[in-house]
């Protein structure tokens, strides 16, 4: 029984020893894969036995690694020599590839992305858009990109403020929470919505009919309060020139005369709680609220009076 127990330990003793001698080897890979800007000798090879001397050496840079995206070759024999007055290193087994393509891992963002980047910002800023169909068309915008790998992020910027009338979005990535580049995708962004138009050249004083008029889909930007329906503007009545295909706007709309030059009208002569009718004729056309002189055939004196319905003004005296 003693001596089994002496063989025992002996044979741990043994095992012990040439474990804690073991010779490490270091194989080189044909491929190999970065992540960040150096390369080191566990990055392109495989050391044995594992262990704290493997990790040890398995940290020795070896090498820069190339541009996020591209590839470099490495040669294991100036590896070797790069590394041959590392004492730790004395006697390692070199095995393995003669050359090492290094490849740096990367994010690539193409067109598509960075495009749907700004579809989803404007998504997401919808609150501050008017509520119609948004579309932004690209007029230059970047190749793909190449950024390191990691975990991105972006910010867009737009180059006005009110997201309405940019012609221009600025985006910013970052990679693990810091800034690597900036891109900028130029374009027209529209907010699209059928408003009326004119089907052809209105000129001042025209009225409007159901054939001179019809809805189309355009541009909300740029325009100031454009006429949705068809129904607002029939019997309404042109104040400046609108040219075919132009939305029309309420400044270019005034109500038509319900006065006209000439006409006989009922004048209301008011004070307090006092009124006197009498009549009169019109010198001029007039429209709701707006003020005309009047001839009264009464006194055939001219008075400047209000025009209150379709034949009726009214004076204050």
């Amino acid at each position: 029984m003693k001596y089994f127990l002496s063989f025992v330990s002996l044979s741990y003793l043994l095992i012990f020893s040439l474990e804690a001698h073991a010779q490490l080897s270091v194989n080189f890979q044909t491929n190999a894969s970065v992540t960040g800007t150096k390369i080191t000798l566990a990055d392109v090879a495989i050391i044995q036995p594992p262990g704290y001397e493997a990790d040890q050496i398995g940290k020795l840079p070896v090498g820069i690694a190339p541009s996020p995206g591209t590839t470099k070759e490495l040669s294991s024999a100036s590896i070797i020599t790069y590394l041959r007055y590392r004492p730790e290193l004395t006697k390692v087994d070199w095995q393995g590839s003669e050359t090492i393509l290094v490849q740096c891992l990367s994010n690539r963002v193409s067109q598509d992305q960075i495009k749907q980047i700004i579809t989803d910002y404007l998504k997401e800023n919808s609150a501050k858009l008017p509520k119609t169909e948004i579309r932004f068309t690209s007029t230059r915008s970047p190749d793909d990109l190449t950024f390191p790998s990691g975990k991105m992020s972006w910010k867009v910027t737009p180059s006005n403020p009110e997201i309405m009338g940019s012609s221009s979005f600025s985006i910013s990535f970052s990679v693990n929470g810091k800034t690597t580049g900036t891109c900028v995708v130029h374009g027209k962004l529209e907010a699209l919505a059928d408003v009326v138009t004119a089907e052809i050249t209105l000129q001042k004083g025209d009225l409007i009919t159901k054939d001179n008029i019809s809805l189309k889909q355009q541009n909300l930007d740029g325009l100031h309060k454009p006429f949705q329906s068809i129904e607002q503007l029939i019997g309404m009545q042109v104040a400046r020139t609108i040219n075919a295909g132009r939305a029309i706007e309420q400044k270019f709309i005034v109500s038509p005369p319900i006065i006209k030059d000439g006409d006989l009208v009922k004048i209301i002569a008011r004070k307090g709680e006092l009124q006197i009718t009498t009549e009169g004729v019109a010198k001029a056309e007039g429209r709701l609220g707006e003020t005309i002189r009047v001839k009264n055939t009464s006194s055939n004196n001219l008075i400047y009076t209000r025009v209150d319905g379709p034949g009726i003004v009214s004076v204050e005296f």
